[in-house]
């Protein structure tokens, strides 16, 4: 621990020096950033609330998907027991080359939802905030808490720093049923407490005059009820101005390391100010390759639901005529034989209106090109592949329909 404190001063000493007119401009580019950051959440947000998604699902599988199974249940195919063991075999042969083409129109919707999830997920969480150890996990809110930074009033930091810990802003953090819990003691990792930032382990705290230690004991050997007295006073001028109460003077061990492991969890870390637009520029560079992703892949989720909803919906009176002059298998084949032919170039649609808004090199290559460079097209790839084979089976359970019992 004191190694590393006397690192984070080297750090600290080494701080560059910036003129008035740098320093605002660092200021303002931070303020900015701040905005843009706001407006790419709430971008986001509207994938959380599902904005169509999550509507249309329950409608497709309650209206659709469900009336297609009963049909199917219903269903009595005309087999002969004097035909053989052929016509049963063809029949099942049949079934088997129907149910893949209507898996996937399922699979695809829901495998585009699954994956839009993930990318809200990671959107959102970070499992290793920036300038903590690698070797932690624990995951954090991608959005982390702002300190002030230190190298813009070394004077002001202590104070700040005094007031939170001498002050009932700590039972404002961690209340006193968080207290009860004991979640914020437990992930404390002693005796590294690697979820701490590091500007706000002990020695340092120690090193900034803001709390002292009245035992004799080793810092890594300090218990859990050991005092720590956080400085009660700070000097205006010639005189000394009382700020903190008594009762929040003398904390515990256990009082401090709960409150930053609460800091920790918030990916809250004091930087310098060069090191804030350092790090909010790369979190931006972050959250616009993230968005990049997840608004296409929302884009291809929603085009293949709509595109299987309303096969599935134009099927439904077919299969729930009583007339019987159309055949159940035979409206199932050429229905996800449709849905086949026509999935492969919904699933790039969002694609082919970027390609055709661009120059004309690039509308010559089209979207093979970019799959080939672009790891985000594998949801798309592996559509049109899948799409092929159902395509295919779709003939084949066509052509056997009409050789067992249409011919």
């Amino acid at each position: 621990m004191f190694q590393e404190t006397k690192h984070a001063q080297a750090n600290h000493q080494k701080t560059p020096k910036f003129t008035a007119d740098e320093r605002n401009a660092m200021r303002g580019f931070l303020q900015r950033s701040e905005v843009r950051l706001s407006t790419m959440h709430r971008v986001a947000v509207g994938f959380i609330s599902g904005a169509g998604l999550l509507f249309l699902l329950p409608v497709f599988l309650k209206d659709g998907v469900l009336s297609i199974i009963r049909a199917i249940l219903d269903y009595s195919p005309p087999i002969s027991s004097a035909s053989g063991i052929g016509p049963t075999i063809g029949t099942l042969v049949i079934y088997a080359c129907l149910l893949f083409p209507f898996i996937l129109s399922l699979s695809i919707p829901g495998g585009a939802l699954l994956l839009l999830l993930k990318d809200i997920v990671r959107f959102y969480f970070v499992g290793h905030p920036p300038t903590f150890p690698e070797n932690l996990f624990n995951p954090r809110f991608v959005l982390t808490g702002v300190a002030f930074s230190p190298d813009e009033s070394e004077e002001v930091k202590a104070r700040v720093l005094r007031y939170q810990y001498g002050t009932d802003l700590i039972h404002f953090v961690i209340s006193h049923a968080d207290a009860q819990s004991s979640y914020y003691y437990d992930v404390i990792d002693k005796p590294d407490r690697m979820i701490v930032p590091r500007t706000r382990k002990l020695p340092r705290l120690i090193q900034m005059d803001v709390v002292d230690v009245p035992s004799e004991k080793i810092l890594n050997e300090l218990d859990d009820d050991e005092i720590i007295r956080v400085h009660g006073t700070y000097s205006v001028g010639d005189e000394e101005e009382a700020l903190l109460h008594k009762p929040y003077v003398e904390r515990t061990l256990k009082e401090i390391d709960g409150f930053n492991a609460a800091l920790g969890l918030a990916g809250f870390i004091e930087r310098p100010l060069y090191q804030e637009v350092a790090k909010t520029e790369v979190s931006m560079v972050r959250h616009a390759l993230k968005l990049r992703s997840m608004v296409l892949r929302y884009f291809q989720a929603l085009l293949m639901l709509l595109w299987t909803s309303v096969v599935t919906f134009l099927m439904l009176p077919f299969l729930e005529d009583d007339s019987g002059r159309f055949p159940i298998l035979v409206v199932f084949g050429i229905t996800y034989f449709i849905w086949a032919a026509l999935a492969p170039f919904i699933v790039q649609l969002p694609l082919q209106w970027l390609v055709s808004s661009s120059t004309a090199d690039v509308r010559r290559k089209g979207v093979r090109q970019f799959q080939k460079s672009d790891a985000i097209q594998r949801f798309g790839s592996l559509t049109q592949r899948l799409s092929y084979v159902a395509l295919l089976t779709s003939v084949i359970a066509l052509v056997l329909e009409y050789f067992l019992h249409l011919a």
